[in-house]
C-alpha cells in the first residue's frame, strides 16, 4: 500500500469520526509524532503522554496533587 493510498484511508476514518474529543486525542497523536515526542503512556482517558508530560504528572503527584484510593472510595459513597 502507498503513501497515497494510506493518507487516503486516514483521511476517510478521520472524516467519518464525529466525536471532537477523539479528534482532540488524534491530533495530540499526530503532533507528538511530527515533534518525534515518543509516547511513552496514557492517561485513564485515552490522552497520549510523552516523556516530558509523563514526568511531569509525576512531579505533580510527589507534590502531593492526587487523592488515595481511600479517600476516592468515601468520595464516591458520598455521591
Amino acid at each position: 500500500m502507498g503513501t497515497v493510498e494510506l493518507r487516503n484511508i486516514i483521511l476517510n476514518k478521520l472524516n467519518a469520526i464525529e466525536d471532537s474529543s477523539m479528534l482532540a486525542k488524534v491530533l495530540d497523536f499526530v503532533e507528538a509524532i511530527k515533534n518525534k515526542d515518543e509516547i511513552v503512556a496514557y492517561t485513564v482517558q485515552g490522552e497520549p503522554l510523552t516523556k516530558e508530560k509523563y514526568i511531569q504528572r509525576v512531579k505533580d503527584a510527589e507534590k502531593g496533587n492526587f487523592i488515595s484510593s481511600e479517600e476516592l472510595k468515601k468520595r464516591m459513597l458520598s455521591w
